[in-house]
C-alpha cells in the first residue's frame, strides 16, 4: 500500500528534509538547508508532522500491538478536495511538458544561442512554480515529499543555476533574470537543460510522478466501495 502512494522510509523523508542520509554527503547537507526554507515558511508542516507520526507509529505497546499512525499517512491525501488535487495534476502535467521540451531542444546547432531556449526556460519557470505552490496547502504526503525531493535537485543545481540569471527566491520558487540569462555561457545552459540526466529531465520525472499521485488520489478520493471495520466489501 505505500508504494502505490509513493510513501518510503519515513527515515529517508527525515533525511531528505534535513540532508542527514548517511550516503549523501554534503551535497544532500546543502540541499537539506534549501529545504529548511519550506519548513520553516510553514508550507511542509504537515508532512514533517507524518514523519514524527510514523516514529512513534514504531514503538509497540505492552502487549506488542502498534499504533495507527502509518495509517494516517496513507490515507492523508483523502483531506484533499477535488480542486485542490485537480490542480496539482495539470501544473505538474504542464511542467512535465514544459521540462521535456527543454531537455529534447537542439542545443547541438554550432549558431546556438542562449536566447533560442528563453522562451522555454521561462515556461519551464513559470510552470515549476505553479506547480510548487499547487501543493502547499495539501495533506497528501506523498506529494509534498515528491514536492520536497523537486527542490532538492534546483538546491544541488544552484550555482549553476546563478550562473545563467535563475535564482531561488526563499518560498523555493524560481525567478529569471533575463538580461543576464542571455549573457550567459552556451555551455552553462546546455550543461543545466539539454538531455536525459539534465536538471529538466530530473524535474520531469518528479513531475510526472506528482501527475500520477494525484490523480491516483482523485480515483481513491472518488472511490464509492471500501471495505467496513467487520472487513466486509461495500
Amino acid at each position: 500500500m505505500n508504494d502505490f502512494f509513493g510513501v518510503g522510509s519515513s527515515s529517508n523523508v527525515f533525511d531528505s528534509y534535513f540532508g542527514t542520509s548517511s550516503n549523501s554527503g554534503s551535497s544532500s547537507f546543502l540541499t537539506g538547508l534549501g529545504d529548511l526554507k519550506m519548513i520553516q515558511s510553514g508550507a511542509y508542516k504537515k508532512s514533517l508532522k507524518a514523519y514524527y507520526a510514523t516514529q512513534k507509529s514504531n514503538k509497540s505497546d505492552e502487549n506488542g500491538k502498534t499504533d495507527s499512525s502509518n495509517e494516517s499517512i496513507k490515507d492523508s491525501g483523502k483531506a484533499d478536495s477535488k480542486t485542490q488535487l485537480s490542480l496539482v495534476k495539470s501544473s505538474s502535467q504542464k511542467l512535465y511538458q514544459n521540462a521535456t521540451a527543454l531537455k529534447n531542444k537542439d542545443y547541438s546547432k554550432k549558431d546556438f544561442k542562449t536566447e533560442d531556449v528563453l522562451s522555454d526556460v521561462k515556461k519551464f519557470i513559470s510552470s515549476y512554480n505553479d506547480t510548487l505552490n499547487s501543493t502547499k496547502k495539501l495533506n497528501s504526503y506523498s506529494i509534498l515529499q515528491t514536492a520536497v525531493w523537486s527542490t532538492e535537485q534546483m538546491n544541488t543545481a544552484e550555482g549553476l543555476l546563478n550562473k545563467v540569471g535563475i535564482s531561488i527566491k526563499d518560498d523555493n520558487t524560481l525567478e529569471i533574470d533575463e538580461d543576464a540569462f542571455k549573457k550567459a555561457r552556451t555551455s552553462d545552459v546546455k550543461a543545466l537543460f539539454a538531455g536525459t540526466g539534465s536538471l529538466a529531465s530530473r524535474i520531469a520525472q518528479k513531475a510526472s510522478t506528482m501527475a500520477n499521485q494525484s490523480n491516483n488520489q482523485l480515483a481513491v478520493n472518488s472511490g464509492k466501495s471500501f471495505y467496513t471495520m467487520r472487513g466486509l466489501f461495500t
